[in-house]
């Protein structure tokens, strides 16, 4: 249901988070031409764009919601 209202609003991408997963969800999002993602956790997926985890998802000790701040 929460995919066909995305479709009906005219989203783009339907992100649907960590243990998230709908093969009939993703066919109805894909069919009326959505971004589907799913099964992903965008804090996790923000932290290994941005150094606070390492690709291969290890942790690299650092629990903080705070900026890191650089060295100039």
């Amino acid at each position: 249901g929460v995919v066909q209202e995305a479709v009906d609003l005219g989203a783009k991408t339907v992100w649907m988070q960590l243990g998230s997963w709908s093969e009939e969800a993703a066919a109805i999002g894909e069919a009326a031409g959505l971004n589907v993602v799913m099964d992903k956790c965008v804090k996790i997926e923000h932290a290994r764009f941005h150094g606070g985890l390492h690709l291969a998802g290890f942790n690299t000790g650092v629990i903080s919601s705070k900026r890191q701040v650089l060295s100039k």
